[in-house]
């Protein structure tokens, strides 16, 4: 029976994918269980927007992001504004990664930073030492996985993650304590069959 030809596409899509991070691996650019671990996941995808999100983490330890399918900062009518909803804001490369996985992270924390959650789980504490300027922006991507994010109070924050059969909230008490001039915190990203939120830090 022939797949349908959006399936034979993603298929074909999927076995370059595990090329890329073979030849990664054979260069000693990924640990041996990161490399299982995305393989596995690899394979067991099904959506497009998945396989999207994986690519780009491929084409990280590959050192090729440009190459990626449909990754352009054109669309078709020429419009280099143009941004998918599914899309990090801001193109850096993916340096937290929780695969299979859960982990806290604390510290400092670099605008534009991005944290991937592949069906496993991050806990990201930020306090307003934390934030050097004045706008710090964050870039999240939850695959069957969860990302939290607690704020110390005085932080005020613009959650603009996308769900995608997922979900992303902040909790109502975050912008309550929060007032002009305060350091602001804008997370952008999308949520795929998983959840992103934003609630107070408890000490």
């Amino acid at each position: 029976m022939k797949l349908p030809a959006l399936r034979e596409i993603v298929e074909e899509r999927k076995e370059k994918a595990i090329e890329a991070l073979s030849v990664s691996y054979a260069k000693n650019r990924m640990p041996l269980e990161e490399y299982e671990r995305l393989v596995e996941y690899i394979n067991k995808i099904e959506s497009e927007r998945e396989l999207v999100v994986v690519e780009k983490i491929v084409a990280e330890y590959k050192g090729d992001e440009e190459n990626i399918p449909g990754n352009s900062s054109l669309d078709e009518s020429g419009d280099d504004d143009f941004e998918p909803a599914y899309y990090p804001h801001h193109q850096s490369s993916f340096n937290n990664l929780a695969i299979l996985s859960s982990r806290i992270v604390t510290g400092s924390v670099k605008s534009g930073s991005q944290y991937v959650s592949l069906l496993g789980s991050q806990h990201i504490k930020i306090r307003k030492a934390d934030l050097k300027k004045r706008q710090t922006f964050m870039d999240l991507v939850s695959i069957l996985g969860e990302t939290v994010i607690s704020v110390e109070p005085g932080i005020r924050v613009n959650n603009k993650v996308v769900p995608i059969l997922g979900g992303s909230w902040t909790d109502s008490k975050v912008n309550k304590q929060a007032r002009s001039g305060d350091p602001e915190l804008i997370v952008s990203g999308a949520a795929l069959l998983g959840n992103i939120s934003v609630k107070l830090l408890k000490e």
